[in-house]
């Protein structure tokens, strides 16, 4: 592909995401509806229906970045989509691999880089990784219960992570997300610059948002959406 090309995909993919962010909003508003009338089909219903759009946001997103101007060349560009075929998971870890490349080709061996790059990977495994078992549980019919991979036996982890699923869950996943579509943009178009005055300042805002979203409960949430009754004795 030619740098033009792939500005154009680039372009294409960033009007998915915009649509696909749109939905997300409103899904979220329709969870917070179902949650004032305390419909509980419709609350699980449509997280379901979320956890889906967020795993459909994110690759759309991956996408994005991926096709990102003066990024990746057009050889690395198709090696990450070829990995992506086989393992989204697989592919962000390539992506971030052969980013941190562009930073120092022996990053490997720089005790800061590969300490940056090793919180990246514990965050692809828990906010990637594990949104995409998920999905595969729901988008295969595995909405109340998760089979194995073999499709013989429960898989009784997932089942309760389905059980467990929330809107918050999902919502932290998706801010997560933005954070690090960010820092992987700052690697590949600023490697040399960017990367290191903007990594820190958004590791630094992404670590506060896990720690602040950890007290982030349901209760707590069905408690802001409750209606403020008003006093109507007379003074």
């Amino acid at each position: 592909m030619t740098r033009e090309e792939i500005y154009e995909l680039y372009v294409l993919q960033s009007k998915n995401v915009r649509k696909l962010k749109k939905v997300e909003a409103n899904l979220i508003r329709t969870i917070n509806n179902y949650l004032r009338k305390n419909d509980d089909f419709q609350v699980e219903l449509n997280t379901k229906l979320y956890a889906l759009v967020y795993c459909t946001l994110s690759e759309a997103q991956f996408i994005q970045i991926v096709n990102t101007p003066d990024g990746f060349m057009s050889t690395e560009i198709e090696r990450i989509k070829a990995e992506k075929k086989k393992n989204i998971v697989k592919a962000w870890e390539l992506l971030f691999d052969m980013a941190f490349d562009k930073v120092n080709v022996n990053w490997r061996l720089s005790t800061d880089l590969l300490s940056r790059r090793n919180e990246l990977q514990g965050i692809i495994d828990s906010y990637i990784k594990s949104p995409s078992e998920l999905r595969n549980k729901i988008a295969h019919g595995q909405w109340d219960y998760a089979l194995n991979s073999e499709n013989n036996a429960e898989n009784t982890l997932k089942t309760i992570e389905l059980k467990n699923l929330t809107v918050i869950q999902i919502n932290i996943w998706s801010e997560i997300h933005q954070f690090l579509a960010l820092i992987v943009r700052d690697l590949i178009q600023s490697p040399k610059k960017g990367f290191h005055l903007n990594y820190w300042n958004n590791l630094v805002k992404l670590q506060q948002f896990i720690k602040e979203s950890k007290n982030w409960t349901m209760n707590k949430r069905k408690e802001t959406l409750r209606p403020v009754r008003l006093n109507n004795s007379s003074a």
